[in-house]
């Protein structure tokens, strides 16, 4: 199995269990369109980056998504976030659309460390999160208060809402997808 099939086959399943997990109906949605995209998507080809943050990756272990992330997270795109830029050694993103065409949809990673933050932002595209490994508080739908969630947990950002992440004790991974009007990725 090669690293793009084994990254598809990944993203697949989280896309099915984002879904699956929620009740909100913009999650399952933007879930499916995702899992759509991904299916066929054609492979672009990218170099590893890791960053020093992921160094941490091989203990990122809570959860069945976490595991099989860990096994082949240092062979990523990773990136320092534009948003705040600390070397990498705090944070860093990786874009699925370096390695595959999405054409109409955005899907990523965050990687926090533990205790780490990602800055409030917003954007116009719709999004979905995913927490793959680690408990965090999120700012998130439109709300001005954090809230705790777990791994495992959905969540969904309208278009412009702000929102924010603040590592509890451990890294945190989060899978996001934007979709819908405004979506553009320049390779």
């Amino acid at each position: 199995m090669t690293l793009y099939d084994e990254v598809r086959a990944w993203l697949a399943d989280a896309a099915v269990y984002a879904a699956d997990v929620t009740s909100d109906p913009r999650i399952a949605d933007g879930a499916r369109f995702f899992q759509g995209r991904i299916a066929s998507a054609a492979e672009c080809r990218f170099d590893a980056r890791p960053q020093p943050v992921t160094a941490t990756a091989a203990g990122v272990d809570d959860t069945e998504l976490a595991r099989r992330f860990a096994g082949f997270a240092d062979e990523l795109p990773w990136s320092r976030s534009p948003r705040w830029d600390d070397g990498g050694h705090e944070r860093a993103l990786c874009v699925f659309s370096e390695m595959f065409e999405l054409n109409d949809v955005v899907a990523g990673l965050v990687y926090l460390d533990a205790g780490g933050t990602y800055p409030e932002h917003s954007h116009p595209p719709q999004e979905l999160y995913l927490t793959i490994s680690g408990a965090a508080e999120w700012r998130f739908g439109g709300a001005e208060e954090f809230v705790q969630m777990p791994a495992g947990a959905t969540l969904y950002n309208h278009p412009h809402d702000r929102h924010a992440i603040r590592a509890g004790s451990a890294p945190v991974v989060a899978m996001y997808v934007l979709w819908g009007a405004d979506v553009s990725f320049e390779r």
